[in-house]
């Protein structure tokens, strides 16, 4: 038996005991609950800042590189969700930097890959070329830096099944975050010669 690749409760069983080589059933048990298939792991999470000798300080607009792989194939309808903390704000701005690098294909050269941000802070890829065997997914991100100090709010991904996105295919909460330094973008530092 090989478990579906999407998370959910499988229907009811019913097994039976069979006689090899015969059709003689010796007990059959039908009814038997169905079980909890959990989401698939994301792996190779890196969340890293694009200039690195620039200081990750409070409030301060940066470029970051997210690169993860997910678990399981998608389809054309699946949907990769990217959920940042409130206080990790995507740049929506005309100056914003935010695309895939590489890891997403378009289905044709007039169907291209979505990449949309909506008001609740999630990133959205949609619309990409199924496929079976999952590739690194890398993308390039323009951040506004929380105003706290210290490890921030991990950002959510999640791949789900379709657009309705009901069914959860893979899932990372808890490792794609960064630190953010103790000095505000506000506060300078002045060299006199």
């Amino acid at each position: 038996m090989i478990n579906p690749s999407y998370s959910g409760t499988s229907d009811t069983f019913t097994i039976a005991l069979l006689r090899e080589g015969t059709n003689v059933i010796y007990d059959v048990k039908s009814g038997i609950a169905g079980v909890s298939i959990t989401a698939g792991q994301v792996s190779s999470i890196t969340l890293t800042q694009v200039d690195t000798d620039a200081l990750q300080s409070r409030s301060k607009k940066m470029d970051y590189i997210l690169t993860f792989q997910l678990k399981n194939g998608l389809t054309n309808t699946s949907v990769i969700a990217l959920v940042f903390p409130p206080s990790f704000v995507i740049d929506t701005t005309a100056s914003a930097l935010n695309y895939i690098r590489y890891g997403l294909e378009d289905i044709a050269e007039d169907n291209t890959v979505g990449l949309s941000v909506d008001s609740s802070n999630t990133l959205r890829l949609t619309n990409f070329l199924a496929f079976d065997v999952p590739q690194e997914i890398s993308l390039y991100l323009r951040l506004t830096n929380p105003d706290n100090v210290g490890e921030t709010t991990p950002i959510n991904i999640i791949s789900y099944l379709d657009t309705l996105q009901t069914v959860t295919v893979d899932s990372d909460t808890v490792t794609a975050y960064t630190i953010i330094e103790s000095i505000r973008k506000e506060q300078g530092i002045i060299l006199k010669y």
